[in-house]
């Protein structure tokens, strides 16, 4: 297994991650840097939900404590919640003019409890995302004392000696962000190696993880609408500090060009409620609403349609397709689980998809409530929390630890036929092959006007297959036959109809959020033989095999 894991490793992973390990913090001297004129006014970013209810007291993933029991480095509290105590997110949020006093003093509390660069405060990722997060409360017109200033320069100067390279991925991305933003920010000597390392470090990940079709290489939808969202804040800065250093021109084209793509991957993955899909490691509330990211894209001058996408769409280079018609929309994982050398953010979901009808999420994936290497974070990237196929109890790509992917199911004979009346999809992957045991699932999806039908076949022997479509927490189902069941949807019926394999409906759990896990219905139908078929109808045409 570990083998398995790192073989898919850049060798400057290894490298960095012992170096990463080895390179202790040190104390740095405080670079000499003042304010630099800005020529343009800041545009007003995303806007998020306030974490701070009263002063000193914070809620995250759906968990609120107090400073005061928690302090900064926070003793039995999960690290992610950790982690978002010291962004500091609620100083741009909604309503943050009204908490100015509270903030201005949470600001001083870390300062000085905080001088040590130890600490989780201190690890790169949030040390990034503080950055920002107190530079554009600067840059929304709030001042920052001199000692404060001293300390933004300082956490700058101590993550450009400590960058994830050995990671990479979304949390270099955000490493490379807090250096533009203090580069720009400031101006003095260090500003110039800043600026340096964050325009190559940006340009490069651009490149790398922006496919051509749009998406973010991790394949996450959550994730996806982050970086959309740095790109933004980016162009934002960018625009506000209009020529005053080299390169800043191309560096705007180029988050530009990225951002109009980008934008129109998040519409064709979103549900017509107007939110994300649960794909790998996505959860509603983390990320902004896609409509506030629209909004933000529409003020710094670009044209966003305000209308739900209406068309199917074959996003290729990251391997999702969009179905839709005028009552349904279906959005199937026909993708890598996401670039072999970071795959922590996957899910074990291999041919998995997700059913809105009429604007009502019906099938939805088992979603993501922790981090944490607990067996609820085990359950929710395993096969058995996505609507896929479970083969001999085992998942379909080798997910283990909290972060980590052995064997990885790689999509086969991908066929993607969408036209204006009906559209057919089709795909195999290989993830229960081992050890030259050949084990392929096929996967066909018939999406038709009032209907859908997923056909499941096994190729291989002693194999024993478990479809599974999980409902949406607000999904009841009232069994109508043997072999079918009715969700009633207002004035409608939605009818799921088991026509090949054994069906029945069990209880499970969904987790929409972080710190939230809710009780929802499972449809559960064995293969037999090695097959099933499942025919959902949203009107009374018969359905036949």
């Amino acid at each position: 297994m570990y083998l398995k894991t790192l073989r898919y490793l850049k060798p400057s992973q290894l490298y960095h991650r012992v170096s990463f390990t080895l390179r202790k913090p040190v104390q740095l001297a405080v670079p000499k840097v003042s304010l630099r004129f800005r020529p343009f006014d800041w545009l007003q970013s995303v806007e998020r939900k306030s974490s701070m209810p009263v002063a000193n007291t914070f809620s995250f993933l759906n968990l609120t404590r107090s400073l005061e029991e928690t302090g900064w480095d926070g003793g039995e509290m999960e690290r992610l919640w950790l982690y978002n105590l010291h962004y500091f997110d609620d100083l741009n949020a909604a309503d943050a003019k009204d908490r100015i006093s509270s903030h201005r003093a949470l600001i001083e509390n870390w300062v000085n409890q905080n001088k040590s660069l130890a600490g989780i405060g201190w690890e790169p990722y949030p040390t990034s995302l503080r950055i920002v997060n107190w530079i554009k409360w600067a840059l929304s017109g709030n001042s920052l004392e001199r000692e404060w200033l001293e300390s933004l320069a300082m956490q700058t100067e101590s993550l450009s000696k400590r960058l994830e390279f050995h990671l990479l991925g979304n949390h270099l991305f955000a490493n490379a962000k807090a250096l533009l933003f203090s580069a720009l920010f400031f101006e003095g000597e260090a500003t110039h190696s800043w600026w340096e390392t964050g325009v190559k470090l940006i340009t490069r990940e651009l490149d790398e993880q922006i496919l051509g079709d749009g998406g973010h290489f991790e394949r996450s939808p959550m994730y996806h609408s982050i970086i959309l969202e740095d790109l933004l804040d980016l162009y934002n800065l960018c625009q506000a500090y209009e020529q005053v250093l080299p390169g800043m021109s191309d560096l705007s084209q180029k988050l530009l060009s990225k951002i109009t793509e980008m934008v129109e991957w998040l519409r064709a993955m979103m549900h017509p409620d107007g939110d994300i899909s649960f794909f790998n490691d996505s959860a509603l509330g983390n990320a902004p609403k896609p409509a506030f990211i629209f909004t933000y894209a529409r003020k710094l001058g670009l044209s966003v349609s305000k209308q739900l996408l209406k068309q199917s769409r074959d996003l290729e280079q990251t391997g999702y397709i969009r179905l839709a018609n005028d009552h349904a929309i279906a959005l199937i994982d026909a993708a890598p689980i996401g670039p072999d050398y970071i795959p922590g953010h996957a899910h074990a979901d291999t041919l998995s998809f997700e059913l809105s009808v009429r604007g009502r999420r019906i099938l939805v994936n088992g979603g993501t409530s922790t981090y944490e290497n607990t067996p609820q974070r085990h359950k929710e990237r395993s096969t058995k929390s996505h609507n896929t196929v479970e083969i001999n109890g085992r998942n379909s790509s080798d997910v283990w630890d909290a972060f980590r992917v052995a064997h990885r199911a790689k999509p086969l004979a991908r066929v993607c036929d969408l036209g204006e009346k009906s559209s057919t999809v089709s795909c195999s992957h290989d993830g229960y092959s081992s050890f030259g045991r050949r084990v392929h699932h096929h996967r066909t999806w018939d999406f038709q006007r009032g209907k859908i039908q997923i056909v499941d076949r096994i190729e291989g022997r002693n194999t024993v297959g478990m479809a599974r479509f999980h409902f949406h927490p607000s999904i009841q189902l009232k069994q109508k036959s043997e072999s079918s069941w009715q969700v009633e949807d207002h004035d409608h019926e939605i009818l799921f109809e088991v026509i090949e394999g054994f069906g029945m409906v069990e209880p499970t759990t969904h987790s929409p959020a972080f710190g939230k896990i809710v009780e929802s219905q499972c449809l559960c139908v064995s293969l037999s033989c090695g097959a099933s078929s499942v025919c959902i109808t949203w009107n009374t045409s018969p359905c036949s095999s």
